[in-house]
């Protein structure tokens, strides 16, 4: 039987990556509501919509995923520095209590600004530091001690992020606040997808996390490209802006080949998590596509690359306890919550997506007359409340099972829960 010692030490990784999603739900389960067709004006939700829409975009893009991203990187750098750990994630966790009690203390002005809309509150930009330093410190561990993979390209890419982000902080004059925090974030929040990507990289092909010299030289280029654009272009100009865009668009090209490349070599190996994964990473990159003016179908593209992601941090989250024996539930009831996510994120970003085209404006809960842009709302709505119930279920399996563990005998209680053909299945 393995030892669970490596997962101990990342396990509070793992536990404010779940908190941080379960309280994305609830903030979704609002933003659901505040534009379903015939409730939106009964639960009177419309007049705190963009408040809900900025603490429910950092809590399920920020610090959901960066602190899964950390549990990942600590896990695959068997960083064990109990003491060290313990500041890095108290710095993380402060931070996100920070940024969810800011709009209960004083004015707290939403602004949409792209990547990360913020809170105009003291509290908030706070905490988003505070929680920023924790990931930063581990990200810094993480290229100290790890030889040139996947891992610490991702950990890299987040220092770049973190340069471009001060530099442009001394660029930028203006003194308004939204034309501000948008040139502020657009240029790192575009870097910071790359750690995303390559870290869902990694996941597919666990537990390797090789790439091929052709790959490290795109990162290279695409690590050049990134400073060469914030020295070169002042920031928030159409200029930077544009370049900032089209080194995405043919970067992420570069990555996404390759990926795409080994997954149809290894389809059958991978697990039903893995499968879903690339299709809507797939799907979100065609609606990227289609873009063509600032309507949901934004929105629809990026909860696609992002949903690609979280279902990938949900199979991986599900396999590692699974091998180092915690008391996970049935294999029929992960597959069934997988399903569903994957089934919801569909119907919510088809239905979003039409929506877009049909010319429904983002970061709006708007009322919609015209039938068509009314039936893809409800879509949406339904595909919404589906993933919803299914992020929801996802957590409440992994905190049970963090809370209720206990040491087993693999064999016989993986056969006795149920969980034969799930350990065959990740095998």
């Amino acid at each position: 039987m393995k030892t669970n010692s490596n997962l101990e030490a990342t396990k509070p990784w793992l536990w404010l990556a779940s908190v941080a999603l379960c309280f994305s739900a609830l903030l979704a389960i609002m933003l659901v509501l505040s534009r379903a067709p015939g409730v939106q004006d009964y639960f009177g939700l419309i007049d705190f919509f963009h408040t809900i829409l900025v603490l429910h975009v950092n809590f399920a893009v920020l610090v959901w995923l960066l602190s899964f991203v950390s549990f990942v990187w600590m896990f695959k750098s068997n960083l064990q520095n109990s003491s060290l750990n313990k500041l890095l994630i108290g710095f993380s966790v402060l931070g996100t209590l920070m940024m969810l009690s800011s709009p209960f203390f004083g004015q707290a002005k939403p602004i949409m600004s792209n990547y990360v809309p913020v809170l105009e509150s003291p509290l908030f930009f706070a905490g988003l530091i505070t929680f920023s330093l924790g990931i930063t410190g581990l990200a810094w561990l993480v290229i100290r001690n790890r030889d040139w993979d996947l891992v610490k390209w991702s950990a890299l890419m987040w220092f770049v992020s973190l340069i471009v982000l001060i530099f442009h902080s001394f660029q930028i004059q203006t003194k308004d606040s939204a034309t501000y925090f948008e040139a502020l974030f657009w240029g790192a929040g575009h870097v910071v997808q790359f750690v995303y990507v390559l870290i869902l990289w990694s996941i597919w092909q666990w537990p390797r996390s090789e790439v091929s010299r052709f790959t490290h030289y795109s990162f290279i280029m695409i690590l050049l490209s990134v400073l060469g654009i914030s020295l070169l272009f002042e920031a928030g100009t159409s200029v930077s802006r544009e370049a900032f865009t089209s080194l995405m668009r043919w970067g992420m090209i570069l990555i996404l080949i390759p990926m795409l490349w080994w997954f149809i070599q290894n389809y059958r190996e991978v697990g039903l998590s893995v499968k879903a994964s690339a299709l809507l990473m797939v799907l979100g990159m065609v609606i990227g596509l289609l873009i063509k003016n600032d309507t949901v179908i934004v929105t629809a593209h990026y909860h696609a690359t992002n949903a690609a992601v979280t279902i990938a941090f949900m199979g991986l989250a599900y396999r590692l306890m699974n091998e180092y024996c915690y008391c996970l539930q049935s294999s029929k009831m992960i597959t069934t919550q997988i399903i569903m996510y994957s089934v919801g994120m569909l119907l919510y970003v088809l239905g979003m997506a039409g929506s877009g085209w049909l010319g429904v404006p983002r970061k709006t809960a708007v009322t919609v007359d015209d039938s068509l842009q009314t039936i893809s709302m409800g879509i949406m709505g339904l595909g919404g409340a589906i993933s919803i119930i299914a992020t929801l279920l996802f957590i409440a399996i992994v905190l049970f099972s963090l809370i209720n563990y206990k040491k087993i005998n693999h064999k016989k209680t993986l056969k006795k829960l149920g969980h034969q053909k799930l350990a065959e299945e990740w095998k």
